[in-house]
């Protein structure tokens, strides 16, 4: 039992770490500069009048009506953070090197390349989902089933970072109520169902439903959890929330400015 536990929750800690996904009835965040706090929608609504412009420009809302759970939340996904993932990660860096880590971090980016490919298509990104074709095929051959990224490395072919949250978002969707998840992480509604999708995109999945038991599936997915947590976490949540008044206010701007930046790209 205990087996089956340990990779669910490192893999819900990996969502989280490395951030997804927000509207409140309390936050206004203006993309390029500092966050504005309103305390309600009424107080929103003056903020809308006396900033027209801010509101026709660079601005991101967020609808944080569940405030109160989601702080609750976030100090467990904080604690579990501290007390369990960070000791995991820690532990598999003393003894795995980094160049191992990183390899192993681009076979599994080789491995998921379905994902972006596909939501380049579905956002009519054809000459992107063209670029990722062609990583995969050289990646494939030249980088050893993954293991290194000659098509960046030789033909400056990067990654394309493009997931199902930001193909709903081409498709008019909103993001909706801002919402952190247990060991998932902040998200919203939007990035939540994108993330389903995304997850049906993953070859991780096919092969776990085809070959493998739910157990075997779930120590593969951990694997990539505990490996890219060895080599991001650091940065992707400390660095954002350890020096913060209000961390989580602070991780809840990046995520937004994270999403949006990604979404306008």
């Amino acid at each position: 039992m205990r087996k089956f536990i340990l990779p669910v929750i490192c893999f819900f800690v990996m969502v989280s770490v490395t951030g997804g996904p927000a509207w409140a009835e309390g936050n206004v965040l203006l993309a390029d500069a500092e966050p504005v706090i309103i305390d309600d929608v009424q107080n929103y609504e003056e903020f809308e009048e006396e900033n027209p412009l801010a509101i026709e420009a660079d601005v991101v809302l967020v609808k944080d009506p569940l405030e109160a759970y989601n702080r609750v939340m976030f100090a467990f996904n904080d604690k579990f953070y501290y007390y369990f993932f960070k000791p995991v990660y820690t532990g598999y860096s003393n003894v795995i090197p980094e160049p191992a880590r990183k390899s192993v971090n681009k076979f599994y980016t080789n491995l998921t390349m379905p994902i972006r490919f596909f939501n380049c298509l579905f956002q009519g990104k054809f000459q992107s989902a063209g670029t990722e074709m062609l990583r995969f095929s050289i990646n494939s051959t030249l980088g050893i089933a993954g293991l290194f990224d000659p098509a960046k490395s030789r033909f400056h072919l990067d990654a394309q970072e493009e997931d199902f949250g930001q193909t709903l978002s081409k498709c008019k969707m909103g993001p909706g109520t801002y919402i952190v998840w247990p060991f998932i992480g902040p998200s919203n509604v939007r990035d939540t169902v994108g993330l389903v999708g995304d997850i049906a995109l993953n070859p991780i999945t096919w092969i776990t439903y085809l070959y493998l038991n739910p157990l075997e599936g779930f120590g593969i997915r951990a694997f990539d959890t505990v490996n890219t947590g060895s080599l991001e976490a650091e940065d992707a949540y400390e660095g954002v929330t350890k020096a913060a008044l209000d961390p989580y206010v602070a991780l809840q701007d990046a995520y937004v400015k994270n999403r949006s930046k990604k979404i306008n790209e």
